[in-house]
C-alpha cells in the first residue's frame, strides 16, 4: 500500500483561531507570494485539475472550500458530498468566509505543476520527478484533532468529570476528514477546556522519536500540507522555513510542526 505525508502547522497553545478578516489576508499573503496560484498567472495555466470532482472545482479559481454538511443537504453521500463543496472565491473576503454554513471550513489549493513553475513548494526537501501537493487552511469553532498512529490522544475530562471530546454523527460529512473534536467548553458546567493544560505524545512518522507536546495536535485553525505519495522520507522532513516565518509573521505568535503518514 502506497505511504501518503502530511504536516501540519498550529498555532502554540492550540486556543488561537483568527478572525475572518485575518485569513483573507493570510490567503491574498500566500498568493501573492506565490504559495498558491494566481489565477491570472501563468503559473495557474500550468497546473493540472484533471481527476476527480474536487480537482475540477478548484480548476474555476484555483482552490476549492469543504464545509460540514448533514441531511438537510441531502440524503445520498453523493448530494451531501456535491454541497460540501465550493470553489474558493478569487477574491476571498470576510463575508463570505463569516458565512453561517462555514462555520466548520477547510480551504484546499491543489497544486500539482505540469512543467516549470515559480510556485514555492512548500517541504524543506522537494522529492526527485514529479511533484504534487495540496496547501489548506483549516477553521474551526471547536478544537479539530487529527487521527493518526502517530498522534496520541489527549486527555479531554473536563473538571466536572464530562468528556469534552466528540465526533461527527455518522449521517454527517465533516470538512476536516479523519479527525475527531474537542469542544471548547463544557455544557454541564461551562468551564472553557485550554488543550495547552495537558500533554500528549507526538511521534516523527519516519524515526518514531516522540515529544510531548502542549495540546498535543489540537487546534482551531492550521495550516496543512498534504504531500499525497509525492514526499522525501527524512525524519528531518519539515515544512519549509519560509513558509513558517510568513505565518508567524503575519499572525504574530509560534507555530509548532506535527506530521503523519497513512
Amino acid at each position: 500500500m502506497s505511504v501518503e505525508y502530511e504536516r501540519w502547522l498550529i498555532p502554540k497553545g492550540s486556543t488561537f483561531c483568527p478572525s475572518a478578516a485575518a485569513i483573507a489576508k493570510l490567503v491574498a499573503r500566500l498568493r501573492k507570494e506565490k504559495w498558491i496560484a494566481d489565477p491570472q498567472s501563468a503559473d495557474f495555466a500550468a497546473l493540472d485539475f484533471g481527476g476527480d470532482g474536487k480537482s475540477a472545482i478548484a480548476a474555476k479559481t484555483g482552490g476549492y472550500a469543504v464545509k460540514t454538511v448533514g441531511d438537510k443537504h441531502g440524503k445520498t453521500f453523493a448530494e451531501k458530498l456535491a454541497a460540501s463543496l465550493a470553489p474558493i472565491p478569487v477574491t476571498l473576503d470576510a463575508d463570505w468566509l463569516e458565512a453561517p454554513e462555514r462555520e466548520e471550513l477547510r480551504l484546499v489549493w491543489p497544486m500539482k505543476p505540469r512543467g516549470a513553475v515559480s510556485l514555492e513548494y512548500p517541504m524543506s526537501r522537494r522529492p526527485d520527478g514529479d511533484v504534487a501537493w495540496s496547501l489548506e487552511v483549516h477553521r474551526a469553532p471547536d478544537y479539530v484533532y487529527p487521527i493518526a498512529e502517530t498522534i496520541d490522544a489527549l486527555d479531554t475530562e473536563c473538571a466536572c468529570g464530562e468528556d469534552l471530546a466528540f465526533e461527527w454523527d455518522d449521517a454527517m460529512i465533516p470538512a476536516f476528514g479523519a479527525a475527531t473534536g474537542i469542544y471548547t467548553e463544557c455544557e454541564e458546567c461551562s468551564r472553557t477546556f485550554d488543550p495547552s493544560k495537558r500533554t500528549a505524545t507526538i511521534a516523527n512518522p519516519f524515526d518514531r522519536s516522540e515529544r510531548e507536546i502542549a495540546g498535543g495536535a489540537a487546534y482551531r485553525f492550521a495550516l496543512k500540507i498534504d504531500c499525497g505519495k509525492c514526499f522525501v522520507a527524512d525524519p528531518k522532513l519539515a515544512l519549509a522555513p519560509e513558509l513558517v516565518a510568513l505565518v508567524e509573521d503575519e499572525f504574530g505568535r509560534a507555530f509548532i510542526e506535527i506530521a503523519a503518514t497513512h
